[in-house]
């Protein structure tokens, strides 16, 4: 995991787009064809392609476009939520109403 999450809560599931990104440029380079003929291969426009990238969220469909083109599985920059290491006090606030049976 490179840290960099949309999310800033590391309890939540997010996507790698800097690695994503990295992982679009490598194979860019190495194919050595214009942006606009890579792009038209994948079937995103080039300032999608360009977007993805530079590590740049872009639709899911042009994820797995990406993803295909690249021949790895979208999950490959999926970052799973980290356990939580303290009890979630999401629904023990004093706005949360509890039967009369809890109390």
């Amino acid at each position: 995991m490179t840290g960099l999450q949309n999310s800033r809560d590391p309890a939540r599931a997010d996507f790698d787009w800097r690695l994503f990104g990295q992982a679009i440029r490598v194979k860019c380079f190495a194919d050595g064809r214009s942006q606009w003929a890579i792009a038209a291969e994948i079937g995103i426009t080039e300032s999608d392609l360009s977007r993805a990238r530079g590590g740049q969220m872009v639709s899911v469909a042009k994820a797995i476009a990406c993803a295909r083109w690249l021949g790895e599985p979208i999950e490959t920059w999926y970052l799973p939520p980290l356990p939580c290491p303290m009890k979630s006090t999401s629904c023990t606030g004093p706005n949360v109403k509890h039967s009369e049976a809890v109390r």
